[in-house]
């Protein structure tokens, strides 16, 4: 039996209900199973962040040459920050006052009283990110990924459509298989979309 993903955006039991499959069948579950963890991968993927809360030990961030520091996971809270004065590739980091820097908590962003030197590996951050719970509007659009590709499990009718005219039956394939044409036919683009991380512009 496969097992779910402990970051996994959707439940077993979400996936189910959705499939019309009632929770003491079991004869799906593996199938069902892997395709959560799919579909967790693939959303997380194209997002560029993971969404179920989790702490990240000493992540190594370059120098920006500008205050601010962008994290490479969102909502934060619980930063420490180290910085070493050093350009060798050595562990002797030294923890910066708080006072030093502002959190921007749902843009994932540390903005600092100072520039950040532009030497590689310069700061380790310690920080929490994600959510505690995953957001409904977010889990849900993963259950429609989930049921799309446990009902497509062997992947033959991926980008495919039909249509029925009295007696004949019509069948259409487009041959897009990304997942941003399956999400456009799913319709969960834009609710996938809002969570996705974008380039940052600064004004600086």
């Amino acid at each position: 039996m496969a097992a779910i993903l402990s970051y996994a955006l959707t439940s077993l039991a979400d996936v189910k209900e959705s499939l019309g499959i009632a929770s003491a069948d079991t004869s799906k579950d593996n199938l069902i199973i892997r395709k959560i963890n799919q579909s967790t991968r693939a959303i997380e993927a194209y997002c560029g962040r993971r969404f179920k809360q989790t702490t990240y030990t000493d992540e190594i961030y370059n120098g920006t040459n500008i205050d601010q520091i962008i994290l490479k996971q969102r909502p934060i809270s619980a930063v420490t920050l180290k910085a070493r004065d050093s350009s060798l590739n050595d562990n002797d980091f030294e923890t910066i006052e708080s006072s030093l820097y502002f959190i921007e908590s749902e843009a994932g962003i540390l903005d600092l009283v100072f520039n950040a030197v532009g030497r590689w590996g310069a700061y380790a951050i310690t920080y929490t990110a994600g959510y505690a719970t995953i957001p409904d509007d977010l889990a849900e659009a993963c259950v429609s990924l989930a049921c799309f590709y446990v009902n497509n499990a062997d992947g033959s009718d991926i980008g495919v459509s039909r249509k029925q005219e009295g007696s004949r039956s019509i069948q259409y394939a487009n041959g897009d298989q990304s997942f941003k044409s399956i999400a456009n036919q799913l319709g969960i683009n834009e609710i996938i979309d809002s969570y996705a991380n974008m380039p940052v512009q600064t004004d600086r």
